[in-house]
């Protein structure tokens, strides 16, 4: 069992939407824990060294910020890092440009160094007309006359590049370009629409390129939705359903299983009863990081029934686990870390 994974595992009923089907399936979305894309094993301490262009102090903030919030590193603060900055300019330069990790690990109380160029944070707020037939009351009578319809198109973008170098080895880590945009519209007839926040898009967008440079250095939670089975014959499936829903994998797990055991040993049930049983008793099991259960059940509800979602959801477990055994790798692999207040 993937211990790690499970203590960090938060189970969250954010929708309950129908499902496909015979009307005895729903569906709920869960959060997991997914692996940083690198490994930044050995390293507890991280600076920014310069994120240049528009808005660059702005974001390099935003990333300082999650690097503190995910507690697993140590942040150098920003004004002993612009101090050693300014001192060795060249040096900074010259490590990134030519991988010169030894001579600049001397100089900089880090393990990792974070450096990238903004090339766009930028807003377009446009407004476009064109004539059409528009309907109003008059008298209580639906009345057609000629009106202009405007819209107003407001989009926001923020592209950055950036590099993590590791002063240990003398290389660059990990480099990526980041975006993210962010649209909205509003509309109006005969007159001006309605303004757009172009700020809080241009906010939006910064913040979910923070997050995307986040999920390249730590573990992060990612949500999907699993599908949840009901049959009448099996009201514990219900039950164990419910606490499902309200972050109690463990005893919902305890209710499926009871409707296993029913099930199996009542040979007048269908074979399609039997492998819903098998079905949810594999995502309870999956649900408490017990990944090699879950497998066993999954595919036992597919020899029963050969049910596309429970296919679905074997191979996504078996995806989990895979995940599952990076995140405990990479927390094995962390160094325990004191933050620093930038």
């Amino acid at each position: 069992m993937n211990k790690p994974l499970f203590h960090h595992l938060a189970l969250a009923a954010l929708a309950l939407t129908p499902l496909l089907g015979i009307g005895c399936a729903s569906s709920m979305t869960v959060t997991r824990l997914a692996p940083a894309e690198v490994n930044l094993a050995g390293i507890k301490r991280i600076a920014i060294t310069r994120i240049d262009g528009p808005d660059g102090e702005t974001f390099a903030t935003m990333v300082s910020q999650r690097i503190l919030d995910s507690k697993r590193y140590e942040v150098v603060e920003r004004a002993q890092m612009d101090k050693i900055a300014a001192e060795h300019r060249d040096a900074l330069d010259a490590a990134f440009e030519q991988n010169q990790g030894v001579e600049i690990g001397k100089l900089l109380p880090a393990a990792a160094l974070i450096a990238g160029q903004v090339n766009e944070s930028k807003v377009d707020d446009r407004v476009s007309s064109h004539g059409d037939t528009c309907t109003r009351f008059d008298l209580g009578k639906l009345v057609r006359y000629p009106c202009t319809r405007y819209a107003r198109s407001a989009k926001a973008r923020f592209v950055t590049n950036v590099r993590v170098f590791d002063t240990n080895t003398s290389k660059v880590l990990v480099s990526r370009r980041l975006v993210a945009e962010r649209k909205k519209e509003t509309t109006a007839a005969d007159g001006e629409p309605a303004p757009v926040d172009t700020d809080a898009l241009l906010d939006q967008c910064r913040n979910e390129v923070a997050d995307q440079f986040l999920k390249m250095i730590a573990p992060h939670p990612v949500q999907e939705r699993v599908a949840l089975e009901e049959d009448g014959a099996l009201p514990e499936l219900k039950q164990g359903n419910e606490y499902l829903k309200r972050g109690d994998p463990g005893t919902a797990a305890e209710f499926y299983a009871r409707a296993v055991a029913r099930a199996d040993a009542n040979p007048s049930f269908k074979p399609d009863v039997k492998g819903r049983a098998h079905y949810s008793f594999g995502l309870g099991k999956a649900m408490t990081g017990d990944y090699d259960t879950a497998l066993a059940e999954l595919r036992m509800a597919q020899t029963m029934k050969p049910e596309p979602s429970w296919m679905d959801l074997e191979m996504r477990v078996r995806a989990w686990k895979q995940d599952a055994d990076k995140v405990s790798q990479q927390m094995r692999d962390a160094a325990p870390a004191t933050a620093e207040q930038p």
